[in-house]
């Protein structure tokens, strides 16, 4: 039926509709206790989001599970999102110079964000798994495979890639090609949620999407991921930083753009040889 829909009705439209359904249901939000650095209004609360799962509790993870405050009513932009945004923000780190980036899995907030500067040249790709068909990506999102990327070495300044990897079971093909298509003085925002009583990553691949949801927490993740992957990135030639938002941001700011303050940003970038 979405895809129907989606033949049926031009994406602008179809993108515009939503917004002004957005807007009239986030009227019985509105409020001044939490702001979203995004769209800039004030709501009384968020909205709710994330797998409402025993696992996410019992795990610990981070950037999973249920969330009570995580979607902007507004513009939707989730606490992913808004830490991602937090981070670049406060850095300026997207106004200094031109700019070539590739956003993988591109969330709409993000890429409207992105979109908005002149200086970047923004490319975008999904591999178009089922769940997010309908109007989830536009006509410009091309079909991409992140272990083997169509773009030649050295293409990109910026990757963003947000809650995608633990969904990839060649990990480190993955990997591998980033770092390939990364500029040697170039940079990436590589998100997972992370299990943070986990001292190291726990892969026991399986075809079945029930054993998947028991051993991971979601039926399509082929990975837990642990306390080692910072290590991890390091193992495929990345140099890593860790951010997060206490680093910039008081707890009342923190809290009234409801940021995960025990998520960090990890940012690697290449160590290439002298």
């Amino acid at each position: 039926m979405k895809a129907l829909v989606k033949k049926l009705i031009p994406y602008q439209i179809a993108v515009r509709f939503k917004e002004v359904k957005q807007s009239l249901e986030s009227l019985f939000y509105i409020g001044n206790r939490y702001e979203c650095p995004f769209c800039g209004n004030t709501f009384r609360k968020f909205l709710p989001g994330g797998e409402n799962l025993s696992f996410f509790k019992d795990r610990v993870i981070i950037g999973g599970g249920r969330r009570t405050n995580m979607l902007c009513p507004q513009c939707h932009s989730t606490d992913r999102d808004r830490l991602i945004y937090c981070y670049l923000t406060s850095n300026q780190l997207l106004s200094k110079q031109n700019y070539t980036l590739l956003h993988i899995a591109p969330e709409f907030p993000l890429k409207k964000y992105f979109k908005n500067f002149t200086n970047i040249a923004y490319y975008c790709g999904d591999k178009f798994e089922s769940g997010y068909d309908g109007f989830y990506y536009d006509n410009e999102t091309m079909s991409l495979d992140l272990t083997y990327l169509s773009f030649s070495d050295s293409s990109f300044d910026i990757i963003i890639c947000n809650h995608v990897l633990e969904h990839i079971s060649d990990e480190s093909k993955a990997l591998n090609e980033i770092y390939r298509v990364l500029k040697p003085d170039g940079w990436a925002i590589l998100q997972v949620p992370i299990a943070s009583g986990l001292m190291q990553t726990i892969e026991q691949p399986t075809d079945s999407s029930k054993k998947r949801e028991i051993i991971y927490g979601q039926h399509d993740h082929v990975r837990l991921y642990g306390l080692d992957y910072s290590s991890r990135l390091k193992a495929h030639g990345f140099k890593v930083v860790e951010w997060n938002s206490e680093k910039q941001y008081n707890p009342m700011q923190i809290k009234r753009f409801a940021l995960n303050s025990a998520e960090k940003v990890y940012i690697v970038s290449k160590i290439t040889p002298n």
